[in-house]
């Protein structure tokens, strides 16, 4: 048996449902009206309650109540488990493993936390020091490249440096 690990728009759909219970359409309007949110990702509507019905499954959400639609379907309002609040709370507060993760989940992170008037300084330090470790890495890998990969590494290097002075900047 494979255990449910929650992708970034599953933890985003989560944390957005433990705001206030909504409705697939309401989280989705959400991440398409939120100016800040919709910076960060933009999410077809399909793809919003394919990932309401996954934390339906893993019994991060539950249903509430069924309210009549707007155009005469009827609408299921979500609202979070206690476990569901546990993985948010756990996931707005920890740092992303890569720099590839710093554009859609951190970014998210933060947008998040400033929506439930969370502070971000302690998250932003926590992240900038894991980078700063592996820019360090990067940097030793980027002196050694041959000519081939040296502008890759550097790239990196200069990607990495970038994320840490904005996140100085929190």
């Amino acid at each position: 048996m494979r255990l449910y690990e929650p992708s970034v728009l599953d933890q985003i759909v989560l944390a957005i449902i433990g705001e206030k219970p909504r409705h697939g359409f309401a989280v989705s309007k959400e991440l398409e009206t939120d100016p800040s949110l919709s910076a960060v990702i933009r999410v077809r509507r399909p793809l919003v309650y394919r990932s309401i019905n996954s934390l339906v499954d893993a019994n991060l959400i539950r249903e509430t109540i069924t309210e009549p639609g707007d155009q005469g379907s009827p609408r299921v309002v979500y609202a979070t488990t206690a476990t569901g609040k546990n993985i948010t709370v756990k996931w707005l507060n920890d740092t992303v493993d890569h720099p590839r993760d710093a554009r859609i989940e951190l970014l998210a992170k933060f947008v998040l936390r400033n929506r439930r008037a969370m502070k971000s300084k302690q998250l932003a330090t926590r992240q900038r020091k894991l980078f700063e470790r592996q820019a360090a890495h990067l940097q030793v890998a980027a002196n050694s490249a041959t000519d081939d990969v040296r502008l890759v590494s550097l790239w990196r290097v200069e990607n990495i440096n970038a994320m840490i002075r904005l996140l100085e900047a929190v």
